[in-house]
């Protein structure tokens, strides 16, 4: 089996972006991804952040849902204390059918206290909690039979004849695609420490790490599979998935300049580079570079060669082959998106050249 490559449209554009822009340009790389043979197009979830400002994931799903005939969706993730559990249970159900099974689902809690102030939490301390009663409403609504619950968060429900004897109607199945067996739940992790690993293992959700490094990728796959262990399952890395920056061209030379004058790069300027510094998440990079500098000392040189996967189809192929070397190997590597608005080629060609020359002839550990 090839190493499959996927999409993760968090997105990244600069807050001067209009709303229509980034949706716009959302569907563009879908249809490019999916003529191009991605399997995977994830959609992040965010409501106050103005570098990632798509709140609303399932809208840029279901316009999909015309343009492409293959590539699968996902919110990535929804942030369950901000949703009422049996809604969302309702919705995500109706969006796989009319996915007809191009559908998977990433929850996770919420990590932004913005979007915690927005929802009125002055802390971030009780969703994790919120996160797994959602998680139990949404699975009984799923199961379709009467019930009435309320939790300490919520409270959720499903009619029938013992919640509503004297009203009968025809029930709308708005239940997953196939049934709740078919539904993949993934979730994802950044920090080395990342407790959503344990917890997507205990309940055999798929793990997806964004790149930190090796000794952040050992720890993410040690605490995913030692989970999955402890509830008696086995582990499969063909499950696991992670993030990456990419710009691929002709020659290192090239890749490294068009990186250089891209979008990717100003994310990393304006945006991510003080977050990455702030919570140690260059650690395990810099480890793995040999270098001796500290994470303010960080500049494009350094992203260039040892963050983004920079370079002809031939180096960055040898560069992952020599990282699941390392690690052990998954089985998807997803392509992060930044903003390719002002000048598109250089960036679709680079998602094109990707899936064609560089991801099917990957030697992967572990899956082939």
């Amino acid at each position: 089996m090839a190493m499959q490559c996927g999409i993760f449209m968090t997105p990244y554009n600069p807050p001067s972006r209009t709303a229509r822009q980034v949706f716009d340009w959302a569907l563009d790389i879908a249809r490019i991804a999916d003529e191009a043979g991605y399997a995977d197009f994830m959609i992040g979830e965010h409501y106050t952040l103005g570098w990632e400002n798509i709140p609303m994931p399932e809208a840029i799903i279901a316009a999909c849902a015309q343009t492409t005939k293959q590539i699968r969706f996902a919110p990535m993730a929804h942030l369950l204390p901000y949703h009422d559990p049996a809604t969302l249970a309702i919705r995500i159900g109706w969006l796989s059918q009319v996915m007809e099974g191009r559908y998977f689902l990433g929850v996770a809690p919420g990590g932004h206290h913005t979007d915690a102030i927005l929802h009125g939490f002055e802390s971030i301390s009780e969703l994790p909690p919120m996160q797994l009663e959602a998680l139990h409403l949404i699975e009984r609504v799923w199961e379709g039979k009467p019930f009435l619950e309320k939790g300490k968060y919520f409270k959720a429900g499903f009619p029938g004849a013992d919640t509503m004897p004297e009203y009968n109607v025809i029930i709308a199945d708005n239940s997953p695609y196939g049934g709740r067996d078919k539904m993949e739940i993934a979730v994802t992790g950044l920090s080395q420490n990342s407790s959503s690993m344990r917890f997507a293992g205990e309940r055999d959700y798929s793990p997806i790490s964004f790149f930190g490094g090796t000794p952040q990728m050992k720890a993410h796959w040690d605490t995913w599979a030692t989970a999955m262990e402890s509830k008696g399952r086995t582990p499969d890395r063909k499950r696991y998935r992670v993030c990456r920056d990419i710009f691929i061209a002709d020659t290192d030379a090239e890749a490294k300049r068009r990186f250089l004058a891209s979008g990717l790069a100003q994310t990393w300027k304006h945006y991510l580079k003080e977050i990455y510094v702030k919570f140690g998440l260059f650690n395990g990079i810099i480890q793995d570079s040999g270098k001796d500098l500290t994470p303010d000392d960080i500049d494009e040189d350094f992203l260039a060669e040892h963050v983004v996967l920079c370079g002809s189809p031939e180096t960055a192929i040898e560069k992952l082959e020599a990282l699941a070397d390392k690690v052990g190997g998954w089985g998807q590597l997803v392509y992060n998106q930044h903003d390719s608005i002002d000048d598109p080629k250089p960036w679709e060609e680079s998602l094109r050249r990707f899936a064609s020359e560089v991801a099917p002839k990957v030697r992967m550990p572990g899956i082939d």
